[in-house]
């Protein structure tokens, strides 16, 4: 059997909530690995900036080539190998950015035509699961209007009757209305009090067992990073996500040393970056997104690795149904793991996008149930596809 063709699907249509409970469009980049054989993989990417011409280059070296041989693709598409083998760099000569993310999405459709080869699920390919209920928190950002605290306890109490006992709120976003200068990387006291009043009124409704995170989005600076932490403290928070711009793992670990609340990151880094932070011991847990990392084998090498130093791994979702599925998969063969992010539960379509037979992509309980289908067990929903296919696009 023999790679065929790789190709891609882009989808848009509309976020409700959005970031800060405001509405913005979506999209979502699909990926398909065809053989001759018939069998096909399905994957996600992230439709970022140079993704499809970095899938386009990955391509040219799957056509005609075993469809099993995925770390030696990964390898070769993020490292490269030494002459007279080729290629021997990545196609932009780093080990990130859009070669990462291309192979992540091709990676994951590989995962998914090899585990329907072999007759397995994903996460057997991985070691096995360690569990078949996988732990879910809502990315909930914010909402419209941060000054209504009524919104805040409406947001909460829908979080927790929808069967959702873990969720995050972007911190940037929580009073925006008091920031007046956008640059500088600092909150004044003003905003670091309405911050803690508002998720005070999050952490009144859902109560003291619920697991709030925080997200900074490397948006501050060491001592405003510190200072909001410690503001915090009494509300008891799972983490606080990316205090400072994401490659200072030095300023990040001068946050952790200080603050009372563990610190979260990685979602943007690849293995090597995530073996350097830990190494630094700047981070408590850490984050990876199967959109960017390079692909279920490298996030599978992270969790390991701190697993190693004793870090628990929670996973970033910037992704579909799709992306959800195979983080699942992943979260299911890490034993240190202990949540997977979901952001679209407004946006129903982009949790529709794949469907698994008989099974909901989230239980009531909060969680992703997990089958013994071959691959990811998902098929592309037709309607849907339809619906949403962005302009001059084909379906699958």
């Amino acid at each position: 059997m023999k790679i065929s063709d790789v190709r891609t699907m882009l989808l848009t249509g509309p976020d409700p909530h959005g970031v800060g409970g405001v509405e913005r469009p979506w999209h979502i980049l699909l990926v398909r690995i065809d053989t001759d054989a018939g069998v096909y993989g399905l994957g996600e990417a992230g439709n970022f900036m140079g993704d499809r011409q970095a899938i386009a280059y990955a391509r040219e070296w799957l056509i005609g080539r075993d469809p099993l041989t995925i770390r030696p693709f990964v390898r070769a598409m993020l490292s490269g190998g030494l002459p007279p083998y080729e290629p021997q760099m990545s196609p932009t000569a780093t080990v990130d950015g859009p070669a990462a993310w291309a192979v992540s999405g091709v990676e994951m459709a590989l995962c998914d035509l090899a585990g329907k080869i072999l007759g397995t699920p994903v996460y057997n390919l991985l070691g096995g699961a360690f569990r078949d209920h996988i732990r879910v928190y809502l990315d909930r950002s914010g909402v419209a209007d941060p000054s209504d605290l009524g919104q805040w306890r409406a947001l909460a109490e829908r979080v927790i009757a929808d069967g959702f006992r873990d969720f995050k709120f972007d911190a940037e976003w929580i009073a925006p209305e008091v920031n007046r200068d956008p640059w500088n990387r600092q909150m004044r006291n003003d905003q670091v009090r309405l911050t803690v009043d508002r998720l005070a009124v999050v952490r009144d409704v859902a109560g003291p067992d619920a697991e709030i995170a925080l997200d900074g989005h490397f948006s501050f600076d060491v001592e405003t990073a510190i200072r909001l932490a410690r503001a915090l403290e009494p509300l008891d928070l799972k983490w606080f996500e990316d205090p400072v711009p994401i490659l200072n793992f030095d300023a990040q670990k001068r946050v952790r040393d200080e603050s009372p609340i563990p610190i979260c990151a990685g979602e943007m880094l690849v293995a090597d970056q995530f073996r350097e932070m830990i190494d630094r011991r700047a981070v408590d847990i850490v984050h990876p997104d199967l959109l960017f990392v390079g692909g279920l084998h490298e996030g599978k090498k992270v969790a390991d690795y701190a697993d190693l130093n004793g870090i628990p791994l929670a996973i970033h979702n910037n992704g579909s149904a799709m992306n959800t599925v195979a983080e699942a998969h992943l979260g299911a063969a890490c034993p240190n793991f202990i949540g997977l992010e979901y952001h679209f539960w407004d946006a129903k379509w982009i949790g529709e996008v794949v469907r698994r037979e008989g099974v909901p992509l989230f239980d009531d309980t909060g969680h992703v149930p997990l089958t013994d289908a071959p691959g990811f067990g998902v098929e592309i929903d037709a309607a849907i596809a339809e619906r949403y296919l962005a302009p001059g696009e084909s379906i699958f």
